[in-house]
């Protein structure tokens, strides 16, 4: 009988020692790096009851005991207040009770705003399940982002999650050519230019010396030739899952859109009598360069306008402003007639472009004559579908999209310059202050009028057409990969991959002409934050 009381008093005092009463500041700095599951109690002193005691402490010291991130422990709910005095039921509306079990998820930085902005409490969830070790460890992976099973190894999940991300696709595994060479060594005219391109001269600059010499490799041999994607017929669901999707390779598909009435159908004649009345947000440019970046003392407003200053501390390139399009709202009839003016040379020193407009809001029954990729469908969650419509002879500047996107071109063809996410150091990912195109339609004139308080996240301040190597020396270390889209295919660019994209017209048309699906992301990370890597999307867990 002693022997016994004294094993029951000892298990008692390991679980009170195991696990720690959380106080509100320690939350707040715990989910900086950690999650944290927590049994509600009504005071300082716990006492967990059996079940949820033995259960908690196999969590603490088996199932989690190898994992960094998860933290165990309890919270006394009687005298627990937030800031102001808020205390833990505010956060959500459930009735919380003593004995519950709640977890709160690692917080998430919020990098969309250089503002300050009050820290919100942390998001709570309730536990409602069985108390069983199973059903914990579960909840606990869902919510808080890991793979580990009841014995505490790392799940069959997260060893595939591990064998994904130690496997993503590389240029540099197919090519020894980078950025240093295409964008440096190559110049435009012949001349001895060090920021721009040419494919036929011999004679180029040489940083390391102060004389000029002979190189003689043509850009245009093998060698030297920019990388270009695989070119693939339609895959299966399983081919392209594993050789594409969870590689985050790009790749163009040839003859997904054999059965696509929109490649005959979709002529200038039908569009403008079919559609002609519908209303569209178009982008001008007196260029055709959209969202390109340039010094911010370009524009009208520059010596009055100003930053606050805890928002200019936390720009990298605060000289620097991404240039926004000007925009105008017209007929689709007109926007036609405008792309064919500025195409016969009508209308001049004006670039049309109707860009990422959605075809369900704005274009609905457009959606009969194109067809999801059939391989994609119930694996990847779709967000968007947009058409681009244009001239022609548009430039799409060097940025990234969040999410995983199928370009389907039907008229006049797309060169796509890609560039690999998993050091975006090398590309200077940061927020860059923006600035706003204006353009009269009376005149016809572009001004530079407003700089903006608005900052974008996803523009490299890179121009690849004059790179300024003496500011962005990493970005010699970069690879190109060249996947050029004829009429017919779908390139799969995956989330994230920096891309520049020159459009050039169908000769009879004179116009291009493409619709794209973009899709919730199998592969994700926090931006901007150059440093970030690529993760499984938690959304998909199911896949792995």
């Amino acid at each position: 009988m002693t022997t016994s009381c004294i094993y029951i008093f000892t298990i008692l005092l390991y679980i009170s020692s195991a696990l720690k009463l959380f106080h509100p500041r320690e939350i707040i700095n715990l989910l900086e790096n950690s999650c944290l599951l927590a049994v509600l109690v009504d005071s300082d002193d716990v006492f967990l009851p059996g079940d949820t005691g033995h259960v908690l402490r196999s969590l603490s010291e088996v199932s989690f005991h190898s994992e960094p991130f998860v933290q165990l422990g309890y919270i006394n709910l009687k005298s627990f207040r937030w800031q102001n005095n808020q205390t833990l039921q505010t956060i959500k509306r459930e009735q919380l009770s003593v004995n519950d079990v709640v977890l709160f998820p690692k917080s998430k930085v919020d990098r969309t705003c250089l503002l300050p902005i009050k820290p919100l409490k942390p998001k709570v969830n309730v536990y409602k399940g069985s108390r069983t070790i199973n059903l914990l460890v579960e909840f606990i992976n869902n919510y808080c982002g890991t793979y580990r099973t009841a014995k505490g190894s790392v799940s069959y999940e997260g060893l595939h999650r591990e064998e994904i991300l130690k496997n993503l696709f590389s240029v540099s595994s197919i090519s020894d050519v980078t950025s240093n060479y295409v964008f440096k060594w190559q110049t435009l005219d012949g001349s001895c230019d060090k920021n721009t391109n040419t494919g036929k001269e011999n004679i180029i600059c040489d940083d390391n010396h102060d004389h000029q010499k002979t190189f003689q490799k043509d850009f245009n041999q093998k060698h030297y030739e920019i990388p270009k994607c695989d070119r693939i017929k339609v895959p299966s669901r399983d081919e392209f899952f594993h050789d594409y999707l969870k590689l985050s390779r790009p790749v163009i598909i040839e003859g997904a859109m054999e059965s696509w009435p929109a490649m005959t159908k979709w002529s200038n004649k039908f569009l403008r009598e079919e559609y002609g009345g519908n209303n569209v947000h178009i982008k001008l440019t007196p260029g055709g360069e959209f969202e390109g970046v340039e010094s911010s003392e370009l524009w009208d407003n520059y010596k009055t306008f100003t930053i606050p200053e805890s928002v200019h501390k936390q720009l990298e390139f605060s000289d620097l402003v991404v240039v926004r399009p000007a925009t105008l709202n017209m007929k689709f009839s007109e926007l036609v007639d405008l792309i064919e003016n500025v195409s016969e040379g009508v209308v001049k020193n004006v670039s049309a472009y109707l860009e990422y407009s959605s075809i369900p809001d704005h274009l609905p029954e457009l959606e009969d004559d194109i067809r999801e990729m059939p391989f994609i469908i119930d694996v990847l969650n779709r967000q968007q579908l947009n058409i681009w419509f244009s001239d022609g002879n548009t430039l799409g500047k060097l940025h990234f999209d969040p999410f995983d996107n199928f370009l389907c071109q039907i008229s006049g063809q797309k060169q796509v310059l890609l560039f690999e996410p998993h050091d975006n150091t090398r590309l200077y990912e940061a927020h860059i202050p923006e600035a706003m195109l204006a353009y009269n339609h009376s005149t016809k004139q572009f001004t530079r009028k407003q700089l903006t308080e608005s900052t974008s996240m996803v523009m490299s301040p890179v121009d690849i057409k004059k790179v300024d190597f003496k500011r962005f020396p990493k970005f010699a270390s970069t690879y190109p990969l060249n996947c050029t889209l004829n009429e017919g295919d779908v390139l799969f660019m995956p989330s994230f991959w920096w891309h520049e994209v020159q459009s050039v017209p169908n000769r009879k048309e004179k116009r291009n002409l493409a619709v794209n699906y973009w899709y919730e992301p199998f592969l994700t990370k926090e931006f901007p934050c150059p440093t970030c890597k690529l993760d499984v999307n938690p959304k998909y867990r199911h896949l792995l």
